[in-house]
Order: C-alpha cells, then structure tokens, then sequence
C-alpha cells in the first residue's frame, strides 16, 4: 500500500497595518467672529419730492404779452414770469377811479348838509353806501392790473412753459403757465415696516436721525440729510409707514420724480457681532457657519439680524470669539480637520467697520 503525501500550507492574507495613516487636514481661509460697533441702518427704495410745488396760473383774462425767463432754468422769489396786455386794466382802473373820486365828493358835500338836517339821514347813508361800493370797485381794478404782472411766489426751477406770448390766457385754463418745483432743500418720501417704527421714534428721540441717499443701484452717493416727519398712521393694505428726509440738495443731484436708494441711519449699536457674509450658509433649518473647535469643523446655527456692507451682523448664534471659515467648500463635513489658508497660528482677518 503505497503511502499518500499530504502537503499543510498555512493560510495567509494582507499583513496588518502598523500604524494608521495620519487624517489630512484641509487649508482654508479662517477669520474671526468680532464684537464691535455697528451702525442699524433701515434701507428703501424712495421717490424724490419737491416739498413746495406752486402752479403758476393767470388770475384774469388778457393777451400774454412776454414771457420774462427760459423755461427749465432757476428762479428767484418775486422774480418777473410773465407779464399780460395792461392797456384794458390801466383803462378800467383809471375808470374805476374817477367813479369812486365822484362818489367820495358827493358824499363828503352830503355830510355837511345832512349834519344842518337839510336831507334825511336815510338818504346820507345811501350815498356814504355808494361811494364805499365804487372805491371798493376802484381797489379791484388795481389787483386787476396787479394780476398782469405774475412773479415766482418761491425760488425754484421752472418747467414747461405751456403759453407762449401773444396767446390769449384766462384763469379757466387747464394747464398752468409754467410749474416751479423747490429745489434746494428737497425731499425724499419712502417707506419702511411697522416692525421698524418703535426703534426709529426711540433713536429720534435722543438724536436727529441722518439718512443718505444714493441712485436706484445703491452705488453713487447723491446727497444726506436728516429725517423730518414720520407719517401718523401705517397703511394697512403694505403694513409700512411712510417717512420723508430732507436734503440740502445743493449740485442738484436729486430731481422730483426721481428713484433713489434711502438709507436711514437709524443708531449704532455698541456691541454687535459680525461675521463676512461669506461665512453665511443656508439649510434646512435656516443659517448657519462652519466654526473651527480644537481644529476640527463644527457648526453653529445663527440667526442673522442685517447684512451691510460685506458683513453680517449676528442677532444669535455666536458669543464674537469663534474661529469661522470664510468659504466653505460644498463638500465640507462636521469634524474635518482645518488649518488656516494663511498658515500657523496666523492671526485672524481683521474686519472692519463700515462708513455709517
């Protein structure tokens, strides 16, 4: 019987590691949550509004006769605008007058002779009553003729002329002769929400509340002034409340009608905390940052109260010392390890305050 062979081998597989890899740390841009002052700025869309408008329109009837300015160009008050045909008034006045100078006479020659009892008192009194109706008569002939002669009741600049000399003007006219809008100061009406009101009348109360305004883009500065009048009831229909700011205006940067962005400086608050906005990630749950603890990700949610500039200021969420990634990748997980972009302890970014 032959002996078999049987061959043992010993089951082997990979050899265990000796050591684990150590985990790779990503590079990013770290800065620091800061507690500093911060100004509460309310920001809306506004209309800019001439705060004295005044239509110019004739007061009585007759041929326009010149036109004494440029349509378009500025004002004084009691400057010359236009002036209308005075011949038929200079008439009616004259006639007006010789009219109540006979009447006064034969009143004054009456008196004497009612005084003796030569006539009744009754017929003293119409006579008086006539020659107070005719100088009455006189004394509206003169505004009459005043009325000829149309002057700027405000400085301002003019608009449209809509009557050119030579035609035929009348108080029932549809249109004015000209509008004259106030430039200098100016208006600018807008609107904020009702949630804002309590804090803007307490700061007035304490201080006059600046308020700057810039184009509709919100980049080119136009002019600042203060706050001047808070509406006295909040429109139910928007749930706003309309407020005007007024500016001096001094190059004529801002122009009725016109469209501006109204920033209103309402107080600064001594100890906000701000973060870039970049910093700023929305989930599920509403906004929340990536913070750095013990050089790990974590997460904290915050709430935001306002965005200025290219901060956001913090009404929840952090105490002002955290460490906090300025961009976060997409892919960036709760516990990875991070090192600054900057290297080493390198201090974090330094952010400033805005211009208020």
């Amino acid at each position: 019987m032959g002996a078999g062979l049987y061959l043992w081998r010993e089951k082997s597989g990979p050899a265990p590691a000796s050591a684990s890899k150590e985990e790779a740390s990503l590079s990013l841009e770290l800065t620091q949550a800061r507690v500093q002052p911060m100004p509460v700025i309310l920001q809306s869309v506004g209309q800019v509004v001439s705060q004295h408008m005044v239509q110019i329109r004739p007061q009585v009837s007759g041929m326009l006769k010149q036109v004494l300015f440029k349509e378009g160009e500025l004002v004084l008050k009691g400057q010359h605008l236009f002036l209308i045909e005075t011949a038929p008034f200079e008439a009616a006045l004259a006639s007006a007058k010789a009219v109540a100078d006979n009447a006064k006479g034969n009143a004054d020659r009456l008196e004497t002779v009612a005084k003796k009892g030569y006539v009744t008192e009754q017929d003293y009194q119409n006579v008086r009553a006539m020659a107070e109706q005719t100088q009455a008569a006189y004394q509206q002939a003169l505004i009459n003729l005043s009325y000829t002669d149309l002057r700027a009741p405000i400085a301002g600049r003019t608009g449209t002329v809509t009557m050119k000399s030579g035609n035929i003007v009348s108080p029932s006219d549809s249109l004015p002769l000209v509008t004259i809008n106030e430039m200098q100061p100016i208006l600018v009406q807008f609107s904020i929400p009702q949630q804002s009101l309590s804090r803007v009348r307490q700061s007035q109360e304490q201080h006059a509340i600046k308020v700057s305004v810039t184009d509709d883009k919100g980049v080119a500065n136009l002019d600042q002034g203060n706050l001047v009048f808070i509406d006295n009831g909040v429109n139910p229909n928007t749930g706003t409340i309309t407020l005007k700011a007024q500016l001096p205006n001094a190059h004529e940067q801002l122009w009725p009608g016109q469209y501006v962005t109204v920033n209103l400086h309402v107080t600064i608050e001594p100890k906000s905390i701000v973060v870039p906005q970049t910093s700023i990630q929305t989930g599920q749950n509403g906004n929340f940052v990536y913070i750095v603890e013990q050089g790990k990700v974590a997460v904290r949610d915050v709430r935001v109260d306002r965005q200025m500039d290219k901060l956001a200021v913090l009404s929840h969420g952090l105490l002002g010392s955290e460490q906090v990634i300025v961009r976060a990748p997409r892919d960036l997980r709760v516990g990875v390890k991070v090192t600054a972009s900057k290297g080493g302890d390198a201090p974090a970014a330094e952010i400033t305050l805005p211009d208020s």
